[in-house]
């Protein structure tokens, strides 16, 4: 599913609605400016304002009734300030993602870093610094990156699903299975019924030749989809795998018994002596 909804523009709120959802908007001239989306006819999306005029922090859900009553459209602020901004943010994503596809990355990590000083939740702004972080090797900070990344609520909802089963594959193919692992597991407690998160994850798992788990997802998978070319093909590669690794045991097993059989007789034959007259 797309992210198609409606954008509202901003809208301000009193300072009864700023107490009850915490400190993270910014305070102006009507109260709270907030960055509003409807959903559908009955329910809107508003996510607060920061410093720099533009939406943060988690989302709340409200009422088309508390909406029409509450809340004050800010035309020019939006223009004026969030508008231009939010440009300005979508144009450092697009310019970090360039350099990284030409194999700048220090201009890249520059760019991808204002994004993310403009707006610390970033969706693209955080996995673009990740994979430049991960493409130096600098595995210290990208750490710290995924770990914000896990807490952003907005990585894993339905309209980045694209995005983040992306992203997770950029990490398996740089052999970061645990890094892949921890995000798909994250996915996974969000939506468990997404065949593709299970057989991503089933990779991540072969790659660290943990073949029970991923056994375990590909399974899910095809319980999911019982179609799915991927796990298909994926579960004939392990099941190929794991009759070799059988052969190969009893062959060790049967040259090791060879051995000590051998052994054995060496050590039961008479012994000889000879004696120089």
């Amino acid at each position: 599913m797309q992210d198609d909804y409606e954008i509202m523009g901003v809208y301000s709120h009193s300072s009864e609605h700023e107490s009850k959802v915490g400190e993270r908007a910014s305070r102006y001239r009507h109260g709270s400016y907030w960055y509003v989306r409807k959903l559908s006819s009955d329910l809107y999306d508003v996510r607060s304002i920061n410093a720099n005029h533009i939406p943060t922090g988690s989302s709340k859900e409200v009422t088309a009734n508390e909406f029409l009553q509450s809340y004050t459209p800010e035309l020019t602020y939006y223009e004026n300030n969030t508008l231009p901004c939010l440009e300005t943010l979508q144009k450092k994503v697009r310019l970090g993602r360039r350099y990284f596809n030409l194999g700048l990355l220090d201009k890249s990590e520059s760019e991808f870093s204002t994004a993310v000083l403009m707006q610390d939740d970033s969706v693209p702004g955080n996995m673009g610094l990740s994979e430049v972080y991960a493409e130096q090797q600098e595995f210290s900070k990208l750490r710290t990156v995924l770990d914000k990344l896990m807490g952003i609520d907005e990585v894993f909802k339905e309209e980045q699903r694209h995005r983040f089963n992306e992203f997770g594959i950029n990490l398996r193919k740089k052999e970061l299975f645990d890094d892949a692992i921890r995000f798909y597991a994250k996915a996974l407690e969000v939506n468990e019924v997404d065949e593709n998160l299970h057989f991503n994850i089933a990779r991540a798992f072969h790659g660290k030749e943990q073949f029970g788990k991923c056994h375990m997802h590909l399974e899910r998978s095809l319980e999911l989809n019982p179609e799915m070319p991927e796990s298909k093909s994926l579960m004939r590669l392990i099941r190929t795998e794991s009759a070799t690794a059988e052969r190969l045991m009893e062959r060790a097993k049967g040259k090791k018994a060879a051995a000590l059989a051998g052994k054995n007789v060496r050590e039961a034959a008479p012994k000889t002596y000879v004696f120089n007259i």
